[in-house]
């Protein structure tokens, strides 16, 4: 299993603001699209909302290792 960093994009009918509200996710898998479907099954879980499918939060990015968000606060 190898650690993997994973940015998803909300879908429109569930994001606060359209194209800026996304989900950081550090998953364990064997392969990237692994870590892809892991996690969005991760993000459907946490958002927690009735007829939502995990495939349509969008991957943006995919990346080996865990990887952490330094944007500064005033552009999130």
């Amino acid at each position: 299993m190898k650690r993997y960093t994973v940015l998803l994009l909300r879908p429109d009918y569930v994001a606060d603001g359209f194209g800026e509200d996304t989900y950081l996710a550090h998953v364990q898998a064997r392969t990237p699209r692994a870590a892809v479907k892991l996690a969005q099954q991760e993000v459907v879980r946490l958002d927690d909302l009735e007829d939502v499918k995990a495939a349509d939060y969008y991957p943006l990015i995919t990346t080996k290792g865990w990887r952490d968000d330094i944007t500064p606060a005033a552009y999130r």
